[in-house]
């Protein structure tokens, strides 16, 4: 009986120390709360995770529904162009944000967020920058073949705590979006 009362323990700890992390990303009412809620969730429940170590992240509201946030994670198909127009405090040529988390790191584009030394710093750490030759490659290298599964995640704009995931190696736009209750 005192096994299971300690299982049920541990459970509930756990459940309650997921669930505080998330609140408390969501109290500081940030931009990229979606984001980091979606990394949290990827990185404790799915398979891509333990297999890869570099995810691209994007964000972005529903064109369908106005009321949904959607952040698509996914193993990153391609190498970053080094052009001559990438120096630090650019926006927009490079992503600018990024986690680092457990040796794997997820990265994203914010126009508003300049590239930082260690943005560059953690895209050199992980081999993703490549030289455009003075100009001679237009298009980077790719890493990994697009038909690898990714994951979707759709929020509710008010309430960030209620989600749900889409596993799949279809694109958004060619499946049907989960249905989600929003105030």
């Amino acid at each position: 009986m005192k096994k299971i009362d300690f299982i049920y323990l541990l459970v509930s700890i756990i459940t309650l120390s997921c669930n505080s992390i998330k609140k408390s990303i969501i109290e500081t009412h940030n931009e990229n709360d979606p984001i980091q809620i979606s990394i949290i969730d990827f990185s404790k429940s799915t398979r891509l995770y333990k297999i890869n170590n570099i995810f691209s992240v994007s964000k972005f509201v529903s064109i369908i529904n106005n009321d949904l946030i959607v952040v698509t994670i996914g193993v990153n198909p391609t190498k970053l162009l080094m052009t001559k127009d990438v120096i630090i405090g650019s926006k927009g040529r490079l992503p600018s944000r990024f986690i680092e988390k457990n040796g794997k790191l997820f990265f994203w584009w914010d126009n508003e967020f300049p590239l930082s030394e260690n943005a560059l710093a953690i895209f050199k750490k992980y081999n993703l920058l490549q030289d455009d030759e003075n100009g001679r490659i237009k298009v980077p290298d790719i890493v990994k073949t697009a038909s690898e599964k990714g994951v979707d995640y759709y929020f509710c704009k008010d309430d960030l705590l209620n989600y749900k995931k889409v596993i799949t190696n279809i694109g958004l736009g060619y499946y049907e979006p989960p249905s989600l209750l929003c105030k």
